[in-house]
């Protein structure tokens, strides 16, 4: 009986909270996208991390990780397909890069200046940054994310693979 009334009442809608003294009325919160996208910008004018990962990443080992990305990291991990194992693969070779880069990367002066998040630290951010920089300038699908290495890590964890610095 009660949940019926909390349905009903769900169905004509909330009113609205009274506002506070000086409290904004617009909306100002950013998607992860457009914070993802402020984040990469601000690594990518201070750090030389572009200029580091043209000279290692091929055009086509890039192009690779786009298409697996614009698959579903979820897609690809449960693996119903023979086509699917290229991009689990693509993955791998995706997740082993950032690993080894990170490391490359440590005694890079201008990864001092890099910015990191919450839970993860400035290097491996300032990595997928430069990645998501270089697939935005070619106009690849499947922009690369703190998200979806967080996934990539959580999925990797599990076949003992080595830990990204700061991801838990």
């Amino acid at each position: 009986m009660i949940w019926r009334r909390f349905f009903r009442s769900c169905d004509r809608g909330v009113a609205s909270l009274p506002q506070r003294k000086g409290e904004k009325t617009s909306l100002s919160k950013k998607s992860y996208e457009e914070e993802m996208d402020e984040v990469t910008r601000w690594n990518v004018e201070n750090t030389d991390i572009l200029r580091i990962l043209r000279d290692d990443v091929a055009d086509e080992r890039l192009l690779a990780w786009s298409e697996a990305l614009s698959k579903g990291i979820r897609k690809v991990i449960r693996r119903t397909s023979v086509e699917l194992d290229t991009a689990y693969d693509n993955y791998l070779d995706l997740y082993k890069f950032i690993i080894h880069e990170r490391i490359k990367l440590v005694k890079e002066p201008s990864m001092e200046k890099a910015k990191g998040t919450a839970d993860l630290d400035p290097i491996t951010v300032c990595i997928v940054c430069g990645i998501r920089a270089l697939q935005q300038e070619f106009g690849l699908p499947g922009l690369m994310s703190t998200m979806r290495l967080k996934l990539l890590q959580r999925y990797f964890e599990r076949m003992k693979l080595p830990s990204i610095g700061g991801i838990s």
